[in-house]
């Protein structure tokens, strides 16, 4: 007696490559910053990073489109909570707070890879756009909230621009130190006093 059988079952869909492991994506862009601190940006190639990862370099083009990407993942990676803007103190005070604080990262290891970076960007509009992307953008957001946080308090006018206030406190920071002139957090003090006695005056 023949049995009735039913549908013969759907063929599995197999994904081609292997899963991406976090454990070798962390490996990955630990050993990419490392190269990153001691060789700069042009100094690093994917062979390198390959090899400082104990991967091959297939699976770096497997899981990032070039070095720049890589490079970029591994700062992002390695630096995202080093410089916050806190949550304690009055969000004015937590503003002068960051303006010292970045005084500071400037000057460590981990703030001249940033000046590198910042360089590197100048000679690749990929690289440009995606800094621009991953790293400036989320960051001024953080920091344009403190100031609109500011201002509903009450420590700043209504008036203040706070894409703009964060330019006049960053910004004569960032340029000295390009030029290997960081300076100092009391500096940084001082930049924020004036900048802060013209948007309230």
């Amino acid at each position: 007696m023949r049995t009735k059988t039913g549908p013969p079952p759907a063929p599995v869909e197999r994904k081609i490559g292997r899963p991406r492991s976090e454990k070798t994506r962390k490996a990955i862009l630990r050993a990419a910053f490392r190269l990153l601190k001691k060789r700069g940006f042009d100094g690093v190639a994917n062979q390198q990073i390959a090899r400082e990862a104990g991967v091959s370099t297939a699976t770096l083009y497997r899981w990032w489109e070039n070095k720049e990407a890589i490079l970029l993942d591994a700062y992002l990676e390695t630096t995202r909570e080093r410089l916050p803007y806190g949550k304690r103190g009055s969000p004015l005070a937590r503003l002068r707070n960051y303006s010292m604080r970045t005084a500071v990262f400037l000057k460590t290891e981990d703030g001249r890879v940033f000046l590198r970076l910042m360089l590197a960007i100048q000679g690749s509009p990929a690289l440009q756009e995606a800094f621009y992307e991953k790293v400036f953008l989320p960051r001024r957001a953080e920091g344009c909230q403190v100031v609109r946080e500011a201002i509903t308090a009450g420590e700043l006018p209504a008036t203040v621009d706070p894409d703009f206030l964060i330019n006049l406190l960053l910004g004569p920071q960032i340029l000295p130190a390009v030029m290997g002139k960081a300076l100092s957090p009391r500096d940084a003090e001082k930049i924020f006093d004036v900048v802060l006695r013209s948007v309230v005056r």
